[in-house]
């Protein structure tokens, strides 16, 4: 396997810089955009029955949009403002000292070979906060696999399997759920009386997150380490000799940082909760990544003031900077993804040859089993060209959802097959929003590091994920097994 790998990345790495691809993706879609238009590419929207026709990049009209929105698709672009955010926070969180200490501690009470199960774990579960476990939870499993003596790109490719291969999957119900039942729901009452539960994959997704553990780490224990071993990474920088204790200041300011997020949660009209008192479709999700980064910079300064690190207004502003000066290359080449996904919404290409796609599919009336094989395989196909998976199921779900539904497959078990594909392929996809962030995060250990050593290091986890989980699901269909609470 290690030889295979070394095959893939030499090949791989022949792709140009991160930054020179994306430049020529965009040049591509300019192109496509125009042939499109000129031959007069289009589909019917399958719910509301407009006409989609790509629109051309070349012409006045897309040259006009081009210009106008230049910035505003990079300051709009929606990972730009968490990712900047939580940067700033833990800068300060790590020129304090509280990142070292936290990691250090962490990493001295885990046991070596439960390591990477805790990283699993976390990482399946950071989904319940939508996309805070890329900015907050990656960096931290590349440091906790650096400070235990192992090699941190092991560490940051398994976090990001978990995170992002294994999104679908919680041991709760969450954002994911809502979203995907509620398409799902208005999808089948195309055809019939039927409403898809936001618990309709909850039994499967239970089961799943163990399968993603299992898999993941048995993955990251049997190729990813073998094939990083010897691998030269950036000296370690010096740490100190001794942690400072936490102190009592540290501890009140947690315990007031618990009690304020129970008191904006828990009672029934917290503030951020919805009308009707839900956290899931109310203020809270959308304040996440405000209020962790607001707890992990205030924490910081505390504990950055009791040792002296952050001892005057000076220290703190410069700790502040750095998170800046960190991900700069990460800002500069987001400019550049942001205008690239802008394009590729108004040109209308992806809806088309979505649209497409799915009625290929829907004409092949194949039986239940190798009609959701055949949904997961086009699905993992598409997610490398679209990324979001609310946008995808609104396309897919009004054509394939009422279809296999007259052929006797359950809404449900069609939804189960799209969150499977889905989330499997999304971690070899340059084109996903995150997976710059991702890059950037291997830099700190491999400056040179490019897209194709990462792509390598996730291919083994996203076939592997795509296998077993569909294996899962083919055997859950075949001895019947419900997928959520009737």
């Amino acid at each position: 396997m290690s030889i295979s790998l070394q095959s893939i990345e030499r090949v791989a790495n022949r792709l140009p810089h991160p930054m020179a691809l994306f430049v020529y993706l965009c040049g591509l879609m300019i192109g496509l955009s125009l042939l499109g238009a000129y031959l007069g590419w289009q589909a019917q929207h399958p719910t509301s029955g407009e006409l989609l026709q790509v629109n051309s990049l070349a012409s006045q009209d897309g040259l006009v949009y081009m210009l106008s929105n230049m910035v505003g698709n990079f300051m709009g672009f929606a990972p730009v403002g968490p990712v900047l955010m939580i940067a700033l926070a833990f800068s300060l969180a790590e020129k304090s000292g509280l990142l070292p200490a936290l990691i250090s501690g962490l990493s001295r009470n885990t046991p070596s070979v439960a390591l990477p199960v805790v990283i699993a774990f976390l990482g399946v579960m950071s989904s319940i906060a939508v996309d805070s476990g890329y900015v907050v939870l990656l960096p931290l499993c590349a440091a906790l696999f650096f400070s235990s003596g192992r090699h941190p790109l092991a560490g940051l490719a398994l976090g990001f399997a978990c995170v992002s291969g294994g999104f679908s999957a919680n041991l709760m119900v969450g954002p994911v759920d809502a979203m995907l039942s509620g398409i799902s729901t208005e999808a089948v009452q195309l055809v019939a009386d039927e409403e898809v539960s936001i618990l309709g994959n909850y039994y499967f997704m239970l089961a799943s997150v163990v399968l993603i553990i299992v898999v993941t780490v048995m993955v990251n224990h049997y190729w990813i380490e073998p094939y990083l071993h010897g691998a030269q990474v950036q000296p370690k920088p010096e740490e100190p000799s001794a942690v400072h204790d936490f102190g009592v200041s540290f501890y009140v300011t947690l315990l007031l940082i618990v009690a304020a997020w129970l008191l904006l949660t828990v009672p029934e009209m917290a503030i951020l909760r919805a009308e009707n008192g839900s956290l899931i479709k109310g203020p809270f999700m959308s304040s996440l990544v405000a209020m962790i980064a607001l707890s992990v910079g205030l924490l910081a300064t505390v504990y950055g003031k009791s040792n002296g690190r952050l001892g005057s207004w000076n220290k703190w502003v410069k700790a502040f900077e750095q998170g800046i000066i960190d991900i700069t290359p990460y800002l500069a080449l987001m400019f550049v993804v942001a205008q690239l996904l802008a394009w590729f919404k108004w040109s209308l290409l992806g809806p088309v040859l979505a649209v497409h796609l799915s009625s290929l599919l829907h004409t092949l009336s194949l039986s239940a089993p190798v009609a959701l094989i055949a949904l997961m395989m086009f699905t993992a196909l598409l997610n490398l060209f679209i990324g979001s998976a609310s946008a995808k199921w609104a396309l897919l779900a009004p054509v394939l959802v009422p279809a296999l539904y007259l052929l006797g497959i359950e809404p449900e078990a069609v939804q189960g097959a799209y969150r499977v594909a889905d989330s499997s392929t999304n971690i070899i996809t340059p084109l996903m929003p995150y997976f710059p962030l991702v890059l950037a995060y291997a830099q700190k250990y491999e400056p040179d590091i490019g897209v194709g050593r990462i792509l390598t290091l996730m291919l083994p986890y996203s076939i592997s994920l795509l296998v077993a989980w569909g294996i899962l699901l083919t055997f859950w269909i075949l001895i019947d097994l419900p997928f959520g609470p009737g």
